[in-house]
């Protein structure tokens, strides 16, 4: 004998199985559209939309922009998610000019580049009677074709090595060329350093009229070109030789036929 089931029973079960299909079918739907929403992503990140359509370069301009946009290597239409801004960033940085450089995305197509130069303090002379422009660490930034060029001050020692390169023979004279007062500036010719067959650098300036001033060790360099600035503006300047200044509170002139100093 087979129990009847109470008509209100039958509907309740069906209705409890329908509500579940119908549970079970939105979150399906729910799965396939995150899904969906994923692989449309993914995909418009590959499309043109969010490709690499320009490079911006700051701080550079002219031929130096087209260097700086060479040395990232970046492609035109390379994915934006692709690139690699670091490695890009070190190339850049690694130009002879450059000291620093930031890359960063600006969404939707385009990678600024942001660079700071090297600034130009002094130059060396080389073999071929050109120049190589150092900056205020040493560096070699750039060639010129003469020995000479413009305000920079010329350290009288021939320059090594390749464009990025630090000239650390160079180095000694580069704190004399910054504390040089500017009153001082027009009575030097150039900046010499003599090693004198050991390791100690002694800076010597050369002066207009073929004085030269000897400052020796590159130390407590205000006080002896302060030294060398007020021997110039008290002493009678008729063949002069030697001022020298390696001791800043005794400073001494030489003068034609007059024995000359000894280090």
């Amino acid at each position: 004998m087979t129990a009847s089931i109470d008509p209100r029973l039958r509907q309740r079960r069906i209705a409890v199985r329908r509500a579940e299909g119908r549970r079970r079918l939105r979150v399906l739907l729910a799965a396939l559209g995150l899904a969906g929403l994923i692989a449309g992503g993914y995909g418009i990140t590959r499309s043109a939309l969010l490709d690499l359509d320009r490079v911006e370069v700051a701080g550079a301009f002219g031929s130096e922009a087209d260097e700086v946009v060479a040395a990232t290597g970046f492609e035109l239409g390379t994915p934006m998610l692709d690139v690699d801004l670091d490695a890009a960033a070190d190339a850049v940085t690694a130009l002879p000019w450059v000291k620093n450089a930031e890359v960063a995305r600006k969404w939707p197509a385009t990678i600024s580049v942001d660079v700071t130069r090297r600034l130009p303090i002094a130059l060396l002379p080389t073999g071929d009677g050109g120049g190589v422009v150092i900056d205020e660490e040493g560096v070699a930034i750039a060639r010129t074709v003469t020995a000479a060029t413009g305000d920079l001050p010329v350290i009288t020692v021939t320059a090594q090595g390749s464009l990025g390169d630090i000239q650390s023979f160079a180095v000694p004279a580069l704190p004399v060329i910054e504390a040089v007062p500017a009153d001082l500036v027009p009575w030097i010719e150039t900046y010499g350093i003599e090693y004198d067959g050991g390791e100690v650098a002694e800076i010597v300036l050369e002066l207009i009229g073929g004085a030269r001033a000897e400052l020796g060790i590159p130390a407590d360099v205000s006080a002896k070109l302060d030294a060398v600035r007020t021997t110039l503006g008290r002493v009678d300047l008729s063949c002069i030789e030697v001022i020298d200044v390696r001791i800043a509170e005794l400073p001494l002139v030489f003068r034609c036929g007059d024995e000359l100093p000894t280090s």
